[in-house]
């Protein structure tokens, strides 16, 4: 993909500083630490979980353009950073390694890394890129290679606490553009049911999952906590309404009830509530 055609343009506003919209967050404080690409380092910050992230000042540093152009094009981007709190005990908003990799993938599709002082060769800007955008593939489970598209999204969120009933509540993740996605975990959790039931890749699986009309399109989405980044795959509320209703018809009690709960009020007005009583 020609990153320099799909992001938007920088725009000369620097008084504006980048915000990731979580006032509810406690601010996760870091270690020193350094990012490393073959004999070359970098110094990062490290949260808890172990996620790396650079000041606006580190990252100009390691792109080789100017700070103020650094903040301007994440802000335009609307690219993904977090509020850490640094050894020194101050709050900065530090910029995630794969935002720092958008980034620059678009100055070496402009041709503005002809100078940079590494002197590499587009093969070799290629490679730090990736090593930037590189995650661990611990603990995350895949989609359905049977039933969904080859290619996941990737999509920033905020988690927000909704309650069903006495006895359920719901981790819903608020996209953006306004939009709802709920994790697997989460979508299963609230119904008593095992994660294993959608562990299960096989072709079959991914039959019943045509049947039930779920969207192919797999959407993957990322917020922050306390102790760093989580990227989680996810299904729309209409998803997980017909995923629901599919126990319901087992007799899931919990299902049941969960789906009586969302008839009264569904869940984009709960977490509307939530949202305009300021958590």
């Amino acid at each position: 993909m020609n990153l320099s055609n799909t992001l938007k343009p920088v725009e000369t506003n620097r008084s504006q500083r980048i915000v990731y919209p979580n006032s509810n967050l406690k601010i996760p404080n870091t270690t020193l630490s350094r990012w490393r690409w073959r004999h070359h380092y970098w110094a990062t910050y490290r949260l808890p979980d172990g996620t790396k992230v650079m000041s606006a000042r580190q990252t100009a540093r390691l792109v080789g353009q100017l700070q103020g152009d650094v903040i301007d094009f994440v802000h335009s981007n609307n690219l993904e950073t977090i509020d850490v709190r640094i050894p020194s005990k101050v709050v900065i908003n530090a910029i995630t390694l794969p935002a720092i990799a958008t980034y620059l993938q678009h100055l070496l599709e402009a041709g503005k890394l002809k100078h940079h002082r590494l002197s590499l060769c587009r093969e070799e800007w290629e490679d730090f890129i990736e090593g930037l955008n590189f995650k661990s593939q611990k603990d995350f489970v895949l989609p359905n290679p049977c039933f969904f598209k080859s290619s996941s999204l990737v999509k920033r969120a905020n988690p927000i606490q909704i309650q069903l009933d006495d006895e359920i509540n719901l981790e819903v993740l608020v996209l953006a553009t306004g939009e709802y996605q709920i994790s697997y975990a989460q979508g299963l959790k609230c119904i008593e049911m095992n994660y294993d039931w959608l562990m299960d890749n096989s072709p079959k699986k991914a039959r019943m999952l045509s049947k039930m009309k779920i969207s192919h399109q797999a959407i993957e989405c990322r917020f922050i906590t306390e102790l760093g980044v989580v990227q989680v795959h996810t299904f729309s509320c209409n998803d997980w309404l017909r995923i629901w209703e599919y126990f319901a018809k087992k007799n899931n009690k919990t299902a049941i009830k969960v789906l009586k709960a969302c008839a009264e009020e569904n869940i984009p007005t709960r977490v509307e509530k939530v949202l305009f009583s300021g958590f």
